[in-house]
């Protein structure tokens, strides 16, 4: 699962790639991917521009299942040095697999636990530059009573006052001590993946 989503993610970045291209002459400052720090500012989640979902295996394996997260907030704060802080909080209710019976599985006391733990927030630590293409991310998943460190890769793009972060990451919740993993409904690991529109608070 893990190399087939990565392949992808490598796609996606081409994609902005040869966007940026066909876009040059006409919008040379409309767009500039970001490489070393934040622009400075205080910057909110814009839920309608964004999207938050995580992608499984069911089935041993067989089938693939995606899952949209219709309801989040967050927000980011950049300092004058480049430091940043922030949160994305994430109604666990809002699930929506496209299955009615399988949301509400996944909402049971058996996996999210919405009733008793209704949000999972993302904790931001730090933001650095690569060396590279996209901005290295560290913080904190905050799942019921587990707190799972988490460092990935995010491609930031400026846009005037909006920013675009995309990211993805695998969570190994059955390492994590979930006890999610459970070969007919999801497997052993799921990819969670966000793509964040943000404008000034």
């Amino acid at each position: 699962m893990t190399d087939d989503h990565e392949h992808d993610h490598e796609h996606h970045g081409h994609d902005h790639e040869h966007n940026g291209d066909d876009h040059d002459h006409d919008h040379d400052h409309d767009h500039a991917l970001i490489v070393d720090r934040l622009p400075e500012g205080s910057w909110k989640v814009d839920a309608h521009g964004s999207e938050v979902l995580f992608k499984a295996r069911a089935l041993f394996g067989l089938l693939s299942v995606t899952g949209v997260f219709e309801e989040f907030s967050g927000e980011l704060t950049v300092d004058a040095a480049g430091g940043v802080s922030g949160q994305l909080v994430v109604q666990t209710a809002s699930l929506n697999s496209g299955i009615a019976r399988r949301d509400a599985d996944l909402r049971s006391s058996s996996y999210f636990d919405s009733a008793a733990y209704p949000q999972m927030t993302f904790t931001l630590a730090k933001l650095e530059p690569s060396g590279s293409d996209h901005l290295d991310v560290t913080g904190t998943l905050q799942i019921q009573q587990t707190s799972l460190p988490l460092s990935f890769p995010v491609y930031a793009i400026a846009h005037g006052d909006h920013l675009h972060l995309e990211g993805s990451v695998v969570l190994d919740h059955d390492a994590a001590g979930l006890g999610w993993a459970k070969p007919v409904l999801v497997g052993k690991r799921a990819r969670a993946e966000a793509a964040l529109t943000l404008t000034r608070g």
